[in-house]
Order: structure tokens, then C-alpha cells, then sequence
């Protein structure tokens, strides 16, 4: 039926969310553990107590409509959720769902029923309880919308994220990592960065303070896709670079929330547990194969060992880490300065390339910077630029040779209005010979209050949802300051090393050999 649904506000916006991701993790609860089991019902109530948020900050019954690949909340698409969920939108789709009302009377039982339902394992009904099904029509689609041309990377990305979470609940309930699965999602990200390098760069902008480690780990390993790429590896290379990338952070799904999202000062303890993770996710990885020493194993351990050696953990019987674990190192130091930490706010950028510059050489490879920098530009793609004529601008592309005159996409007109979309490139001249448009400073999105997020996955401009007062915490990076009362746990006078068995040789039959060849020339200083 049509019925006029009320426009929510920002804060029901955001409490669908955790519904959504709810409803997600029951599904994957559901599949590891057999009925009757209580981590069935735990999962049952975490969802209820979402719906029961999201309901009183609605003050009538949700509904959550499902058309053209995306999730509602009424009439308002729910961006973020469509594109870091698709899996559940695809179960919902394939089980025929087009609309969920929760209403008051929903109950524990009625979400497991749903759950069943999504999951296939019981028909389609009218109603599941309390929750109506298929009782509404999804919006009409005004056409209008732009997808940025990210549709087949979107989908590679959202496959990424649900990898991730499903690699937590794996780890958590004794499971091994699937190493099958996230191979195949790198495999088919590197089909996609070849295809459009730029693209992959601007989805690198996404962020999420809900998920921070899985989007972070995702976009680590995009960024090491790219940089694999660009200094010219095989796709095998690319590939195995990418999973170390990918799984850099895989250590950390151990890790208490308490100290995960610790506001404050953090103990020299709790910086021990932070940093271990190294340690325990290459642990985490290397047993998967046993016998075999997979290539991402190095990666996850050395990824905050340092050019110099001087990070954690400890490593001998060589003078730097290894090729990948230099290139990833790089690509999480961008993701992680460019992400709020819970002692400072996102640097712009621009300004975290300057951060990595003022790292080289300790911190990090000169060579890989370099080049990271090469690939970015003098305004990296994903930043906003204010030109010369008071418009914003997305950068969506750089010149080859012309690093101050990026492409980009106008945002905002003069008088700061949302303008008609419209590239830009920055190196048109005018009949005198002169540049016609300039790049006057760089512009923070959460200063304007616009959701880059929401832009990219339909193309409209939309206000930046509200973040928490504090970010994550996540180890400073070489050329940062130091939040109050940082530990470096492994110079306390109790050196312990942590290289992998037999100096952490791999086995040739499964490494595809990525060594300073492979960034041309010698040592690099």
C-alpha cells in the first residue's frame, strides 16, 4: 500500500544503524551456532534493544524499506548501512522483504523469526509477530541521483567489510580466519582499483567511528592495492600485498573495548595490549596453514615495526622490515592520521602526507613514500578544495604532470549553496593562456558539515552525521606528537623479539617474492 511516511530526523538516522548492523551479526550468530544456543539469544536481545532505541526516538513504528540494491528508514536512504551491509540488503531482496514495521509488540521470538527468514529457512508472511512485512511501497526512484561510477567497487567494498565482521565472529567463537574468502574479495578489489585507480581512492575517504577497525583495515588495504600497483607488481603481488593489507589489523578483534575506545590517558598496560596486536594477529594468520607461512603473516606482524627497526615488534637479522610490510605500513599511517583518534581530531589529507614525509627514512621507506605521494598528489584525491572562484570542490583526479591542478567535482557553488555536479578541470585556459580556475586552500568536510559518504553513493549532498566526542585510539605514527602519556612498551627494558620462525622465510610455493627490487634500485636512504 502507499502511505506518506514521515521524513526521520538525524538522530532516528542514526539508531537505524545499529539495527541494521544487529540484524547483520544475528545472521552470522545464527549461522555458527546451532538453536537453543545462547549466543542465539544474546544476539535476539542486542537486536530488540536497537529496535526499542530506534522506536522511541521515532515515536511511532520504523519502517525499513528495501529496493534497487539499497535500505530506507521511510522515505530517506540510509547510505552508509547500504553500502557497508550489502550482503543483508542482498538476503533481504532474495527473500522477497520490500518493507519491515517494527512494531511495539515485536518481540525476541519475532526477530528470530525475521532472522529465519532473511536466512531462508522459513516462508514469507504478512506479519512475523509484531513486525508487518511487505504492507508498504519503496520511494519512487526520481532518476536524478548520481552513482559516481563506483558500482562495481562499492559492491567489492561492501563484500570487504562483511568479510571482516564475519573474520571477528570466526576468531571470537575459535574459528580460523577464512583465508579463502578474503583472497577472493582482494582479488576482485584489485580487478576493480586497475580499472579505476581514482575511484578507489575517493572510496578510501569513507569512514565509520561505528566500525573504525573494519573500515580502516578495508581501506588499508585499497591504499596498498594502489601503491602495489602503481610502483608496477604482478597482480599475484598485488594480491597477496592487498591481504596483508587487508588483515593488518586482524590482531586487534582480540582487543578490549574498554581499551579500544578509551577516553583519556591510557596506562603503560593498556599500551602493552595495544601493542601486541601485531603479535597476535600474525598468530591469528598463521594458523590457518599450518606448516606454511602465508605471505599476510609477515605484513600483520611488522606493519608497526618501522623502517629503522626502532617500532614494535622488535625484529632481527635484517635492516628493515620486509617490502610489504613497508608498503602497508605507509597506507595505514594515511588512513589512520586521516581517521579521528581519541586524543586528536583527522588531519586534512594534504597534511598527512606531510606527516609521512617528516617520517621518511625512520618511520618509513623513502622510496614507498614517494611514491605514495606520486599517487595521492599535491591535493589528494578524496580532499576538498575551495577555488579561487569561492566553489568547493571533490578532487577526483590528478594531472600527471601538473600536481597543483587536480580535476575535481564541484560540491558547493560560491554563495554555498549544493550545486548541480560538475567537473572541473583545473588545467583549462583561458584565450590569454592563463589558468582559468585555481585551487585557493584546502577545506575539512566535517568544517562544512557535508557527508562525503553519502555524495559518493548517490550522488547528493547531505549533512555529515554526528560522530562521538572521541575517536579510536590507534598507535601514533612516526612524524605525529605524541598524545599524553604514550608508552612504547617495547623500550621499557625489556627487549623481546618477535620475528616468525626461521627469520620469517616463506614458503615459494605460496609467496609470490615482493622484495627492494621491486621499488627499484638499492636500499633507499
Amino acid at each position: 500500500m502507499s502511505v506518506s511516511l514521515p521524513t526521520p530526523s538525524p538522530v532516528s538516522i542514526g539508531l537505524a544503524g545499529p539495527v541494521l548492523r544487529s540484524l547483520s551479526s544475528a545472521r552470522q550468530i545464527f549461522a555458527l551456532y546451532p538453536s537453543g544456543h545462547p549466543h542465539r539469544r544474546e544476539a535476539l536481545r542486542e537486536l530488540l534493544t536497537a529496535v526499542r532505541a530506534l522506536q522511541a526516538a521515532m515515536g511511532t513504528d520504523p519502517a525499513l524499506i528495501v529496493a534497487r540494491h539499497s535500505i530506507y528508514l521511510g522515505p530517506t536512504l540510509l547510505s552508509r548501512e547500504s553500502l557497508s551491509l550489502f550482503r543483508l540488503v542482498d538476503a533481504l531482496e532474495r527473500a522477497g522483504v520490500v518493507s519491515l514495521e517494527f512494531t511495539t509488540a515485536t518481540t525476541e521470538d519475532d526477530l528470530g523469526q525475521l532472522v529465519q527468514l532473511v536466512e531462508g529457512e522459513r516462508p514469507l508472511a504478512e506479519r512475523l509477530g509484531g513486525i508487518r512485512c511487505n504492507r508498504l511501497l519503496p520511494p519512487e526512484d526520481d532518476g536524478d541521483a548520481s552513482d559516481v561510477d563506483l558500482t562495481d567497487l562499492r559492491r567489492a567494498y561492501a563484500m570487504g567489510l562483511e568479510v571482516l565482521r564475519e573474520t571477528a565472529v570466526r576468531v571470537s567463537s575459535g574459528k580460523p580466519v577464512d583465508l579463502a574468502s578474503a583472497t577472493a574479495v582482494v582479488e576482485q578489489l584489485t580487478d576493480e582499483v586497475a580499472n579505476a585507480p581514482a575511484n578507489a581512492l575517493l572510496l578510501t575517504t569513507v569512514k565509520s567511528y561505528d566500525e573504525y577497525t573494519y573500515y580502516h583495515m578495508l581501506n588499508v588495504g585499497l591504499l596498498s592495492i594502489a601503491l602495489g600497483q602503481a610502483i608496477g607488481l604482478r597482480r599475484d603481488q598485488v594480491v597477496s600485498l592487498g591481504l596483508g593489507g587487508l588483515l593488518h589489523d586482524v590482531g586487534k578483534v582480540h582487543m578490549p573495548e574498554d581499551v579500544l575506545f578509551h577516553v583519556g590517558k591510557l596506562s603503560e598496560e593498556q599500551w602493552r595490549i595495544v601493542q601486541k596486536h601485531p603479535v597476535d594477529g600474525a598468530s591469528l594468520v598463521f594458523g590457518t596453514q599450518e606448516g606454511l607461512f602465508h605471505p599476510a603473516a609477515t605484513v600483520v606482524l611488522e606493519h608497526h615495526a618501522a623502517y629503522d627497526l626502532s617500532g614494535y615488534p622488535r625484529l632481527s637479522h635484517r635492516p628493515h622490515p620486509s617490502v610489504p610490510a613497508r608498503l602497508v605500513s605507509v597506507a595505514d599511517c594515511f588512513d589512520a592520521i586521516t581517521s579521528k583518534r581519541a586524543y586528536r581530531a583527522a588531519s586534512a589529507r594534504r597534511d598527512a602526507l606531510g606527516i609521512l614525509e617528516s617520517g621518511m627514512g625512520r618511520g618509513f621507506d623513502p622510496r614507498v613514500v614517494r611514491v605514495f605521494v606520486g599517487l595521492l598528489g599535491l591535493f589528494p584525491v578524496g580532499s576538498l578544495v575551495r577555488l579561487t572562484s569561492d566553489e568547493i570542490g571533490l578532487v577526483v583526479r590528478n594531472h600527471d604532470r601538473l600536481l597543483a591542478r587536480p580535476t575535481v567535482l564541484i560540491v558547493l557553488d560560491a554563495a554555498g549553496n549544493v550545486a548541480e555536479p560538475e567537473e572541473r578541470d583545473l588545467t583549462t585556459e583561458l584565450p590569454d593562456g592563463r589558468f582559468r580556475w585555481h585551487v585557493a586552500s584546502t577545506v575539512d568536510a566535517d568544517a562544512l558539515g557535508l557527508d562525503v559518504m553519502t555524495f559518493l553513493t548517490t550522488g547528493e549532498i547531505a549533512p555529515a552525521p554526528e560522530q562521538p566526542p572521541t575517536g579510536l585510539v590507534h598507535e601514533p605514527s612516526y612524524g605525529e606528537l605524541l598524545p599524553d602519556g604514550y608508552v612504547d612498551t617495547h623500550n621499557t627494558g625489556h627487549v623481546h623479539h618477535h620475528d616468525l620462525p626461521d627469520g620469517g622465510r616463506l614458503d615459494p610455493d605460496v609467496h609470490p617474492g615482493i622484495d627492494d627490487s621491486s621499488l627499484g634500485g638499492g636500499g633507499g636512504g
